[in-house]
């Protein structure tokens, strides 16, 4: 037998268990207090509580009534599961604060949305270099001078826009430190655009991997950059780096993604993880522990990024933060390494 939709709850419904009107209860739930008692509007306000009131952002739209709307760019989420779970995770987060959203994918995207509409504001997930420097590598003006962004997850060092970050630094330097404590000497990064493409955007892990060499007195001569984009160039993309430095033995990866079709790439050649190479992945997808061998990787909390960064922007659409006013504010979030089965002691570890 086919299971029957549930019923969304209305205002009727609503205005029948409080004994008002429906007029009463749409007055009540879109703040205008100043036609509803207080005491009538708190009850109204319990009741679509208790009931599972969600209110219908359609039908208001097609009422002519205006809804606060941002914007959320994220590229890639398709072949990204971490990014894809933090953009649906800020989408059902903005959602929850009775805003609208609309998603782009492109930064010619995200421009004309903030130029064609009037939004309140809006979250840029992991955005490109590009949109910060020119060809040139000179820093770009704001895309919207008057509607607030927070960035979330940013690569690269930014003073254009306020922004929510994981510790980028500090998680290359963690998965460094984590290698170097198993005995590994020779170290690479894969992942991420070509220098060419993005030339700043290795710079800030790359920091982090030098100063944990450095701190155990080896030189960034021990560390090999490996560019590869997505997934699908994973395989090819470590063989290639074995071609380059044979000696490496121990692999940083830019997300779990990359890490798995790394380990497939070594298999192929007859390198087994973590006995010949050890792999460490990023981000910590749900599905990084059910893999084998099961990944160590850099956790990201991922709540704590998302409502860090909604509050933030939300203090601007407020007003109780001035946009525009003084350096943007910044905020980093810690992580940390779950070791797994995909990373042991050097197989050749030196004296």
């Amino acid at each position: 037998m086919p299971r029957q939709k549930a019923q969304r709850v209305t205002l009727r419904d609503i205005a029948a268990r409080a004994g008002v009107s429906a007029m009463t209860v749409s007055r009540a739930l879109s703040g205008r207090s100043d036609l509803v008692s207080a005491e009538t509007a708190r009850r109204i306000v319990r009741l679509a509580s208790e009931l599972g009131y969600v209110p219908n952002l359609l039908a208001r739209s097609l009422r002519g009534e205006q809804i606060p709307t941002l914007v959320v760019f994220s590229e890639y989420i398709s072949s990204h599961h971490y990014l894809a779970e933090l953009t649906d995770y800020v989408a059902r987060a903005v959602e929850a604060r009775k805003y609208g959203v609309i998603a782009c994918q492109s930064l010619s995207g995200l421009t004309q949305a903030l130029q064609q509409f009037n939004l309140a504001g809006a979250v840029v997930i992991a955005p490109p270099e590009s949109m910060f420097f020119d060809d040139d590598g000179l820093p770009r003006p704001p895309i919207a001078g008057g509607t607030p962004i927070v960035v979330l997850h940013c690569a690269i060092e930014q003073s254009t826009y306020p922004e929510v970050s994981p510790d980028i630094e500090t998680m290359a330097r963690q998965a460094a430190d984590h290698l170097l404590d198993l005995g590994h000497r020779d170290l690479a990064f894969l992942g991420g655009p070509t220098p060419e493409l993005e030339p700043h955007w290795f710079s800030v892990r790359r920091a982090g991997i030098v100063k944990s060499l450095e701190q155990r007195g080896l030189s960034a001569n021990h560390l090999v950059f490996q560019p590869c984009p997505d997934i699908d160039l994973g395989e090819s993309s470590v063989q290639q780096l074995l071609r380059r430095a044979p000696q490496v033995t121990g692999v940083i990866c830019l997300n779990d993604e990359i890490a798995v079709a790394a380990i497939s790439g070594l298999e192929k050649l007859g390198r087994n993880v973590p006995q010949d190479i050890s792999i460490v992945g990023s981000n910590d997808v749900r599905w990084a522990k059910f893999f084998r061998p099961r990944l160590t990787t850099i956790s990201i909390d991922i709540r704590a990024l998302v409502e860090t960064g909604l509050n933030l922007l939300f203090d601007y659409v407020s007003g109780r933060l001035r946009w525009g006013a003084g350096p943007p504010e910044k905020n980093r979030l810690l992580t940390h390494v779950v070791e797994r089965d995909s990373t042991a002691r050097a197989p050749n570890p030196s004296a």
